[in-house]
């Protein structure tokens, strides 16, 4: 007998009727709200509830590491590729040594890239629709 959860449903048709550039946007937020998860965690000395949510930010950031496409993307896929990097690298530093200032550094550069994200899909989504005959 399986019981029902409300809140696994609205994820489901959330993501579900979601389009691509409000599902980047959905993944950079859950990667920011990891981090700070875990920045709570580490000021009260929760150590498992900081490397929960810090493995949680970090899987987030691989999803969206595998989801580039080299072959399409050129050069911007590099870039990403490489922030994509150091974010991970510093979520994993900070799991490591227990310093907030590591998750500050991916926050940082996550919430920027969120932000020209959000501003790329603004522009798209205003943009007339052109039809060719």
């Amino acid at each position: 007998m399986s019981s029902f959860d409300p809140y696994a449903q609205y994820l489901d048709v959330q993501f579900g009727t979601s389009d691509q550039g409000s599902l980047i946007l959905m993944t950079y937020d859950g990667a920011i709200r990891f981090c700070r998860s875990a920045e709570q965690c580490m000021t009260k000395g929760d150590k498992v509830g900081k490397g929960e949510w810090l493995a949680r930010a970090f899987d987030t950031v691989a999803e969206l590491r595998k989801s580039l496409k080299p072959d399409l993307g050129g050069e911007l896929a590099e870039h990403l590729n490489r922030a994509y990097t150091f974010i991970g690298h510093q979520i994993t530093l900070a799991n490591l040594f227990d310093r907030p200032e590591h998750i500050h550094n991916a926050v940082t550069v996550l919430e920027q890239m969120r932000d020209s994200w959000r501003e790329i899909i603004t522009q798209q989504r205003r943009a007339p629709v052109t039809s060719e005959v």
